[in-house]
């Protein structure tokens, strides 16, 4: 099974086509110039250096966010105008599900911020299990201040004060490292500058998964997940209900 997969939800722009076994090819960039001007250029470098084409592949695996507005709506727009004509199977994979993935082996609860503007972030809970990562919680966009209470939440067991570490990974680690540093103390722990963006081949690994899952959208209805009501509605099957809370998101 082959599969393409675009990162479009940062200043980070990334394309990469894997299969089950490996990585065939990937290209990113932090690009000067908009994603829409990088994007067909990296899409024909990864294709080449991958020995495939369109025609070959078996599905697409996109980032819907939340993150960049301009960037996802590039990304989402230019993968909807591929399969117009190719007919592939698409997947939409969240962005801190993506992030939450460069953690995925870490023990400590793991918490991908991202810098959502306004003084705020968008984040969400995960940890590992078995091998698997696994939401604790919806996507949030909220201040750090509203932030604080959530991980002390999923650090406490019933009954009990809080117990282990927040692992943080985001571009939000650059503005809000230190007030979390104040907050939580030793319990906060920060991943490397170089996983606080997403990597178009862990979205791969992440759309993968999903695909054989038969977890597909729809290219007509697909859109950006906005956490800001105003811009738009957060689709309904991204809503975590407590019965799904849990979900497993399969590692890179």
């Amino acid at each position: 099974m082959k599969l393409l997969a675009i990162e479009t939800s940062s200043s980070q722009l990334g394309v990469a086509v894997l299969d089950e076994a490996k990585v065939l090819a990937s290209y990113e960039v932090l690009a000067e110039r908009v994603h829409a001007v990088e994007l067909p250029q990296a899409l024909t470098r990864v294709l080449q250096e991958s020995d495939s084409t369109l025609e070959q592949l078996d599905g697409v695996a996109v980032d819907i966010g939340p993150g960049s507005f301009t960037g996802l709506r590039i990304g989402i727009a230019f993968v909807k105008a591929l399969l117009f004509r190719f007919k592939k199977p698409l997947v939409g994979v969240p962005s801190l599900d993506v992030l939450a993935s460069n953690a995925a082996l870490s023990p400590d609860l793991i918490c991908p911020i991202v810098d959502a503007k306004q003084r705020k972030v968008y984040a969400a809970l995960y940890r590992g299990e078995a091998g698997l990562l696994k939401k604790q919680s919806d996507y949030h966009l909220l201040s750090v201040d509203e932030l604080i209470p959530e991980l002390l939440r999923g650090l406490t067991p019933k009954g009990s004060d809080p117990e282990g570490s927040v692992l943080f990974v985001g571009d939000g680690i650059a503005l809000y490292e230190a007030v979390l540093k104040e907050r939580l103390g030793d319990r906060a722990r920060f991943a490397a500058p170089d996983l606080w963006l997403p990597r178009a081949a862990t979205l791969g690994r992440l759309g993968l998964e999903r695909l054989r899952q038969g977890r597909t959208d729809d290219p007509a209805r697909l859109t950006p997940l906005y956490l800001y009501p105003m811009d738009c509605t957060i689709r309904p099957e991204l809503r975590v209900s407590p019965s799904s809370s849990s979900r497993a998101v399969q590692p890179a």
